[in-house]
């Protein structure tokens, strides 16, 4: 009863949260220092573009929306510019053109016997272009993540969500034709 009552706790006011995002404590590449990229991105959402995700009551109804404090384009951007600042690129206005399209940035809740689960998806369709603009990388990635909550409130949304980014741009960053398309 406890957990269905902390599902419930303001269920009924709007939510604004910030999305935090570190970056891995991944090494350098060899050479990235020598490689200019800049980074962009593009909202494709379809549904759920005004918020990230939605509170709901102990019975599992939405209520309240969940909205970031800034758009989901800059958090998705900031984070890719992080993990290729982490690894030694360098991020400008120059060279190489990273863009992620933002598919699916959202979360939901779910109730239980004594709490309740956070489940996010993050999926991007990311495209490299060369310096003359050619494309010459493309792939889609995700990332899910799935944490047990006490409390449906953005706090938990925003943590969930950023988990499932990470989980995305460690498939992307680990990806060896991603690396070589930098280069270009």
């Amino acid at each position: 009863m406890a957990g269905l009552m902390g599902l419930t706790a303001c269920a009924t006011s709007e939510d604004i949260v910030p999305v935090p995002y570190t970056a891995s404590s991944a090494p350098a590449t060899p050479g990235a220092q020598n490689i200019h990229v800049t980074v962009a991105s593009s909202d494709a959402r379809t549904e759920n573009r005004a918020r990230i995700g939605a509170q709901i009551n102990g019975y599992g109804m939405e209520m309240a929306a969940i909205r970031s404090q800034v758009e989901v384009t800059e958090i998705v951007r900031d984070a890719i510019a992080a993990e290729l600042r982490q690894r030694g690129y360098q991020v400008s206005e120059t060279g190489s053109r990273v863009n992620a399209e933002v598919t699916t940035f959202y979360n939901d809740f779910s109730t239980g016997l004594l709490a309740g689960k956070s489940k996010a998806d993050v999926a991007l369709t990311v495209t490299v272009t060369d310096k003359s603009g050619v494309e010459v990388y493309r792939r889609g990635i995700t990332g899910e993540a799935e944490r047990t909550v006490q409390l449906a409130n953005g706090g938990n949304a925003a943590t969930t969500l950023s988990q499932a980014l990470s989980k995305a741009l460690e498939q992307l960053m680990s990806d060896p034709a991603f690396v070589a398309a930098l280069a270009r």
